[in-house]
């Protein structure tokens, strides 16, 4: 069974959707699974690096297809700094955890 880990990304959520935020106040989720990674290893490392920026560009919705321009907006480049930020810190967290054993 993998283990997956949910980031909740409410500010990002807010930033990227700010005229749906009336009707959605609810912070958006991401599952990033590593159970399958060996994170003490630069490849492990690289995978993990590679989902969470899949993750964050999903949960700000710079994958969604956009009418009229494919530049993503300045709100929504700043949601995916945002959620990246947000999921390089945990993850920061779970990789050294990893690289001691745990």
């Amino acid at each position: 069974m993998l283990k997956t880990i949910s980031i909740a990304l409410a500010g990002a959520a807010l930033v990227a959707a700010p005229a749906a935020s009336a009707e959605q106040n609810d912070a958006q989720t991401v599952g990033v699974t590593v159970d399958d990674l060996d994170l003490a290893t630069d490849q492990g490392r690289e995978e993990l690096d590679r989902r969470i920026d899949h993750a964050a560009k999903e949960v700000c919705g710079l994958n969604d297809a956009n009418t009229g321009s494919r530049v993503p907006n300045r709100q929504l480049r700043q949601c995916y700094r945002d959620a990246k930020r947000q999921m390089d810190r945990h993850f920061a967290e779970v990789v050294e955890e990893q690289r001691r054993g745990g």
